[in-house]
């Protein structure tokens, strides 16, 4: 059987961070596949950070990502998943592919809004 972003399965675990805390919560199981579309969706469609996550996960079977709030680390739960770099990025393209094929493609059209903020400079 061929390897798709559907079939490759995930263990994500989240970490929640503010100024006081960081709290870390339960451990999910999801798909390449669905990470993918949460990629598309909070860093652009067909970008090359997306890529670059995906492509790690797939070559190394491990990344962490660093949100504004939260991170999250993700891991390949079957090392048999583990790909050289061109089948991951193949994996990626064909999945994109397919999104853009689907009925709901239009939702993926959407207006991004990137807003850049001066790093605080400290009191005093």
């Amino acid at each position: 059987m061929s390897k798709t972003a559907k079939t490759i399965c995930l263990e994500e675990t989240r970490a929640l961070m503010s100024a006081e805390f960081r709290e870390a919560v339960e451990p999910t199981a999801c798909t390449v596949a669905e990470k993918i579309e949460e990629f598309v969706l909070k860093l652009g469609y067909s970008n090359a950070q997306a890529l670059s996550v995906i492509v790690q996960l797939l070559t190394r079977g491990k990344v962490r990502v660093d949100f504004r709030d939260y991170s999250q680390r993700l891991q390949v739960v079957s090392q048999t998943d583990l790909m050289p770099r061109a089948e991951a990025v193949a994996i990626f393209d064909n999945y994109l592919a397919e999104l853009e094929n689907r009925d709901d493609s239009a939702s993926m059209e959407f207006t991004q809004k990137i807003m850049i903020q001066a790093p605080r400079r400290p009191a005093g």
